[in-house]
């Protein structure tokens, strides 16, 4: 049921020897024995960060050996070196030193596992300047909050919270990078850094944090007084897991990205998320329908719940078709959700349609002309706003300032 975003993985880089010389040739400001203390830092952290971060799936591994605060203390480094003149972008990078002092960034595509070796997919010059290693550390910050909401305890409410809380900050630092990258060239970047990749994570980021607002309002309908309020709502929120899913979907089909092999797995995911959801929230508002004895409309709900249910078993069965990692017990698995939705819709189906024959008489609506149900957007996510990082990530933030 739920995506983690893979990790960036790295390598170590001298990054004492290129920083000195840029600093000594070109810097505007300092000469490189000013700066020694601040160059060792960052090589410091960075080749701490190096030595966990070498795989797309170390998640587990590298939050053991305490890798977040590494990361955040290095962003927030990294930009008070740009605050102090450091290269921060690919368009001069003939000019201004760089390329002569050999200062060249190193990470991997995330997406490697689906889509090859990444070397060459990302021009040298874009590999030169700090805004492109924050942008970097900023996505396996994303990455591993990601992880953290997947591992939490789903059935409580402060496990739900966190969730949450996560996917926001997740999705927070990703519309960051959107906004730090919106000026480069796509030659300039990997894959896993244009634009549509970006947009298509966050959606993810959105649509796995709404699923935690499903599953704590979904635990009301266990208390035999749940309102019809109640299902109402939770069917508004179900229909709007299913359109972030549906924005996530078209980002991965944007013509960037639809040739690469993981967003066609990612779109595969995204597509059977969404049926699952709308056929949830169509099955919610049957269920609203017969508190209000509205049985011909009840009838419609059904039969538009059972037709997505079906459309979601039969897409997971089609060639090319990828099944990804399920996260929480407590989530169910896709294909046992989709099926138990589809025994239920069509047992209620059966039985109201039989008594709307014989009792009720009620006038069936047409399934495919029923009122789409609009979403409600539980993640709180509107201005511009929505890219400001937290202060701990930023200079304020660092406990020992890089710069006197």
């Amino acid at each position: 049921m739920l995506l983690v975003l893979p990790l960036k993985g790295t390598k170590h880089i001298n990054l004492t020897t290129p920083l000195t010389k840029w600093v000594e040739t070109s810097h505007p400001q300092y000469r490189g024995a000013e700066l020694t203390q601040q160059i060792k830092r960052l090589h410091s952290i960075r080749a701490d960060i190096s030595k966990v971060c070498s795989s797309h799936s170390s998640h587990s591994f590298s939050l053991k050996n305490n890798i977040l605060p590494d990361l955040i203390e290095y962003h927030a480094c990294l930009v008070e070196c740009i605050n102090h003149g450091f290269p921060s972008d690919s368009r001069d990078a003939e000019v201004n030193g760089t390329a002569d002092a050999n200062l060249h960034f190193y990470w991997k595509n995330a997406f490697q596992e689906y889509d090859g070796n990444d070397e060459g997919q990302c021009s040298q010059k874009g590999t030169t300047h700090f805004t492109f290693e924050r942008c970097c550390v900023l996505w396996n910050i994303a990455a591993f909050v990601t992880y953290q909401a997947a591992k939490e305890d789903w059935t409580t409410k402060d496990g739900r919270m966190n969730v949450k809380n996560h996917y926001v900050l997740a999705a927070r630092i990703l519309r960051h990078v959107q906004d730090l990258v919106k000026n480069e060239k796509e030659a300039d970047l990997m894959p896993d850094m244009y634009v549509d990749s970006l947009q298509m994570c966050h959606c993810l980021c959105l649509m796995q944090g709404q699923m935690a607002v499903y599953e704590a309002l979904k635990a009301r309908l266990a208390d035999p007084s749940a309102s019809t309020s109640t299902y109402t709502l939770l069917a508004k929120i179900a229909s709007g897991v299913a359109n972030h899913a549906d924005m996530a979907l078209e980002s991965s089909q944007s013509l960037s990205l639809r040739d690469l092999k993981s967003s066609k797995i990612w779109g595969g995911h995204f597509k059977v998320m969404s049926m699952l959801f709308h056929a949830r929230s169509e099955f919610l508002q049957s269920q609203v329908e017969r508190r209000e004895n509205n049985y011909g409309n009840e009838i419609a709900r059904l039969e538009r719940a059972v037709k997505m249910a079906i459309e979601g078993v039969e897409f997971m069965k089609s060639e090319g078709f990828v099944k990804l990692i399920d996260g929480p017990e407590s989530l169910g698995k896709i294909p046992s959700n989709l099926q138990s939705l589809l025994v239920n819709a069509k047992q209620r189906r059966k039985i109201i349609v039989g008594d709307n024959n014989t009792v009720y008489h009620e006038q069936v609506p047409d399934a495919n002309r029923m009122s789409k149900i609009q979403g409600k957007d539980m993640m709180e996510f509107n201005g511009e706003k929505d890219c400001d990082l937290p202060l701990e990530f930023m200079p304020i933030g660092l406990k020992r300032p890089m710069f006197s």
